[in-house]
């Protein structure tokens, strides 16, 4: 072989290595780059979904301390709490004001580091996101007829009932974290509704008033209560295997690319 010849093949193989080289570390900077790109719009979501559950959380809370509480559709108790600071700390006794809180406070975390990996973490994201999701459910499909209060209070509604879920489960889907769904985490989260359920049951036994009237035992009498009470943990378990199923789904396309 010549020596020009050979200097051409020379030439030809360094310039592949030097394009193959540069092409490399142009794709690693764009995945670099659009990593970045989607721990900003993570972190966005998720800003934007705490600021609106605590929004909707002051709004509720600010409506409860100037005026009295309302009785339940049908209720078989007068007891009403305020205005004032009773009708104000009352309020946090409402499922629909600890997934609000719940989901607020793991989102603004979320929003400062969204590769959080502690499993307590993923515990209480579970239970916001699950919490959440009954808390639109049940509120839409069977106490949304209870009686409007004014515009800042059905303001509150809207956000706490309607938007925050809605972000809530949108966020969860686009931004994960995936793979954090596990069966002994769902296990662990199903004490919170148990946990709620007894500390509502005591509570109203001891005080005769109840945040809801699915659970309100002087009405129903304990076998009417306890009927929803399961069927609202049969929703919290059908909703966790759903978030389970397309944790995996999501886990194994991410996997694949």
């Amino acid at each position: 072989m010549s020596s020009s010849r050979l200097r051409n093949c020379l030439h030809w193989v360094i310039d592949h290595a030097f394009m193959k080289r540069l092409c490399f570390e142009i794709e690693k900077r764009m995945e670099t780059n659009m990593d970045h790109l989607n721990q900003k719009l993570a972190r966005l979501c998720f800003a934007v979904t705490a600021v609106c559950c605590l929004f909707g959380v002051v709004l509720e809370l600010w409506f409860s301390y100037f005026h009295e509480s309302i009785l339940p559709p049908n209720a078989g108790f007068t007891r009403t709490f305020g205005p004032g600071w009773g009708s104000f700390f009352n309020q946090f006794v409402f499922f629909t004001t600890q997934s609000n809180i719940i989901l607020g406070i793991t989102t603004l975390l979320l929003a400062l580091e969204p590769r959080r990996s502690s499993d307590s973490f993923h515990i209480w994201r579970l239970i916001g996101l699950i919490d959440i999701s009954i808390t639109a459910i049940v509120f839409n499909f069977v106490l949304a007829n209870g009686p409007s209060r004014g515009p800042i209070s059905h303001l509150a509604s809207i956000f706490e009932h309607s938007i925050n879920p809605i972000l809530a489960i949108l966020g969860w889907f686009v931004f994960g974290p995936s793979g954090s769904v596990t069966v002994r985490r769902i296990v662990i989260a199903a004490m919170f509704p148990i946990a709620y359920a007894a500390f509502t049951l005591i509570r109203g036994a001891i005080l005769i008033w109840y945040p809801y009237n699915i659970l309100d035992v002087t009405n129903l009498g304990y076998s009417g209560v306890s009927i929803y009470i399961v069927a609202i943990f049969i929703l919290f378990l059908l909703i966790a295997g759903v978030l389970f199923v397309f944790d995996r789904w999501i886990r194994s396309r991410l996997t694949r690319t």
